[in-house]
This record gives C-alpha cells, structure tokens and sequence, in this order.
C-alpha cells in the first residue's frame, strides 16, 4: 500500500525531525509557530522535517536529508537561499547592530527605490508583516473614505488580521471565524473572483463601500489567478463610485517583474500591500499608494490615522537586504524570463499529465508560481468553486509526504520556482510529480 510504505521511509530517514517533533507538540500549540509550517502531515500519521540550512535552491533538514525548495520561504526568497550577495550586505553592516528604534538612512534608501520603480507608490511606509499591511490598508480606506463595508476576494489570504480574517479557505463570507465578529458587525462583503456578481454588489452598496481588496493572484487561496480583463472592469467600477481599490502584492509583488503585477498589466489601484520578496528574506510589510491617501497617516496631519508604529518597523536588516535584493532584481530581466518560461511549461506539462492519466490532481498557477490540487474525485476543468468544494486534505498530505521523500520540499503542493533553481531542478521535480501522481490520486483513505 502506497501510503504504509511512503510513511516508513519517511519515518526511518527522519529520527531527528521525529524526536523533535515530540518535544515540540509538548511547548507549542499543535507543535508549531504557523499552521500550514505541519503540511497537513500529521493527519496521515507523519510529521514536518525540521530545517537546519540552507542555500541556493536547496533546504537541508537537521538529518541531512538535502530537498529542492519550492516552497522558498512563503515565496520571499526569490533570489534563492543565502544569496551572497545579500549576505554580505547584512554582514558588512551586522557590526553596526541591528536593532535601534530609530530612523535610518536604509528606510529611505528603500521606499526610494520602490518609488521609482512603480508608478502606484507615490509614498509608503513600512511595517513588519503583510498582516499589519493589509489591516492598515483597509483602514486607511475607512477612514478616508469615510465608510465602512470592506468587500475581499472569497479565498483571498491577506494575513490573520482581525478585519481581512473572513472567508479564508472557502468562498463564504457568512462563516465565522471563533473569537471575531459577525461579518456584518464587521463591516466585511466578500466576491469570487472572475465573476460579474461583485459588479452588482458593488452598485448595491456603493455609498457605504470604503474599498475592495484583492490579491492579483489568489496566492495562499490556491495560486488562483485573476482575469485581467476582470481586474481592468474593477478598476473602472471602483472609480465611478469613489471606493478604493487595493491590491495585496506581498506575494505578487517583484516576483514577475521587476516591480508589482499591476505595472505588468496597467491597472493602478489606490492602496497597495507588499512584503516578502521587498525585504530580501527579512521581516517587512509595507503599505503605499497614493500620496494623498497615504500622507494622512502622517503625525503632521490633522486628525492623523495611525498606521504604523511597531518596535521593528523599518527594521535596519530588512531595509538592508531588501535594497540589496532589488538592486539584484533590477539587472535579473533574463532570469525572470526564465523562471516564468519554466513555470509556464512545468504548469502545463504538469496537467497534461494529469488529464491524460485522469487523476485527482490539477496544477493551478501563472508563471513561476505553480500550486497542486487533490480532489476526492477527478473533475474535468473544475471551476475553483468545485477544486474548494472537493479538496481532499488527505491526498494533500500524502502528496507532500511523498515529495519530502523524493528530496522535494513544497507547500500547496509545490510553491514557486526561484532564481536559484535550475533547468535539471525543474525537470527533477516535474519527473517526481509524474512519477507519485498515480498512486497518490489512487490511494484510499478509511
């Protein structure tokens, strides 16, 4: 049996993530620090590997176990691993100290270059995480605009937040998370993405609809895309009516281009939402967008509407590798050519093989981010709603387990591909998905 045999192997070759593991369920909730980090494994009866290095496109766990990343540090490690180019700046500068609670010139440095590179940021201001930057987005919304609906993206992951923390994992808004308010208390609407409804929905609440956030692509949902054309008509309607259209780019942003999506497809919203890539590898968040918008927040400003304020905001490291890292991405338009060639064609080889093989498995993605979907029963062309609706949790784990044991690290199945990966990595990970897709999607769960 496919299962009783990928657990043994995995067991045998990870004493030392084992051992750890037990301690670690007995000093954290549920063993871990973020929940996706147990990759679904222990619902199968394993457990997650535990990381002691890394380089290039490569982890290597604490019992030497060597895995191609895909997963690349929830997508921020663009460059690859210990870059070190990037490691030398936060070396060169790590003498110095790293922590001040003061201004520095690096925070300048960076919110210049992001400037120049997108024609959106007019003026930002850092935080330390996506989370803190989407729920100072929608804040910023209401109280410029004065209103007080938010409308999100059913799916749309904008961090564990108590404002955006609706319809995560499912298309319906009317779940309630435990310990959060009503949606309605919270002033929360949420759309499918791709669908002409949210254009009725926001006629219907025009006056009372400060913004609608959205992440060009849906990346912790599912690696979803959304329509350009869709994006373009949301842009259009948001306008007519005086509601603010933000996009969470902490994923999307840098990772196509050398700066945020909506450059790529010439649809500017009013607030936009980075992280990850921007910091090089460090902790960052990062709000910006329209100067009038965005200078209210301002301790000059009358009736100022905070944003900010954490004890690491613009924290030195981050400015640092982050400078570095764009600096890099500046001169990588080949490499982003590359890795979104590879992507594309890892993408449609992927569901070429699942189609002609009819498994329980789909590919879903853009460019060089590339995520696999398990069913509890195979759907030709399933609509997002039918992939959500028929998620098998089980499959998933079983798919992650056996890629841990062909030396494949990912999340969402797989994750994004890297800088740092190669052409030979690339063909390895998509000969490993076709060689376990079969007796993954076969498998039986009691």
């Amino acid at each position: 049996m496919f299962l009783t045999s990928e657990l043994k192997k995995f067991h045998e070759d990870r004493p030392k993530s084992k051992k750890l593991w037990e301690t670690s369920v007995k000093v954290l909730p549920g063993g871990i620090s973020h929940n996706i980090r147990t990759f679904g494994l222990p619902l199968i009866g394993a457990f997650p590997v535990f990381i002691n290095s890394a380089n290039g496109p490569y982890l290597i766990d604490i019992d030497n176990n060597k895995y191609i990343d895909c997963w690349n540090g929830h997508f921020a490690m663009i460059l690859g691993h210990n870059p070190p180019q990037v490691q030398e700046a936060i070396k060169e500068h790590l003498k110095n100290g790293w922590h001040f609670g003061t201004n520095t010139q690096y925070q300048v440095e960076l919110a210049e270059r992001i400037i120049k590179d997108n024609l959106g940021i007019e003026k930002m201001r850092f935080c330390t995480s996506g989370t803190e930057a989407t729920m100072y987005a929608t804040r910023l919304a209401r109280a410029y605009t004065k209103r007080k609906l938010v409308a999100k993206a059913g799916l749309g992951w904008h961090g564990a937040n108590d404002t955006l923390y609706y319809a995560v994992g499912s298309l319906d808004a009317e779940i309630c998370p435990l310990g959060l308010p009503k949606p309605e208390e919270a002033g929360i609407l949420a759309f499918e993405i791709n669908n002409e409804k949210v254009f009725d929905l926001i006629k219907l609440n025009s006056k009372n609809l400060a913004a609608i956030i959205l992440e060009p692509i849906l990346g912790g949902g599912g690696g979803f895309p959304v329509n350009h054309e869709f994006l373009k008509r949301l842009r259009e309607e948001t306008e007519k009516f005086d509601i603010l259209l933000i996009f969470d780019e902490v994923i999307t942003g840098y990772r196509f281009i050398n700066g945020l999506f909506q450059n790529q497809i010439g649809v500017i919203p009013d607030l936009t939402t980075m992280g990850k890539i921007i910091g090089g590898g460090m902790p960052i968040g990062a709000i910006g967008g329209k100067e009038e918008i965005i200078e209210q927040s301002s301790p000059n400003f009358e009736n100022q509407i905070l944003i900010g304020g954490g004890t690491f905001s613009g924290f030195p490291l981050s400015m640092i590798a982050g400078l570095k890292t764009l600096n890099i991405l500046k001169d990588s338009q080949k490499n982003y050519l590359r890795i979104n060639q590879e992507g594309e064609r890892l993408l449609t080889k992927l569901n070429q093989f699942f189609n002609d093989e009819k498994l329980k498995l789909i590919a879903i993605g853009y460019k060089s981010m590339i995520m696999l979907h398990a069913m509890t029963k195979r759907i030709e062309q399933p609509s997002i709603r039918e992939i959500i609706e028929f998620k098998d949790k089980n499959r998933e784990a079983l798919l992650q387990l056996a890629l841990f044991n062909r030396n494949i690290s990912g999340l969402h199945g797989l994750g994004s591909i890297s800088m740092a990966h190669t052409h030979e990595n690339i063909v390895q990970i998509q000969d490993v998905v076709r060689d376990i897709g079969k007796p993954v999607s076969q498998q039986r769960f009691n």
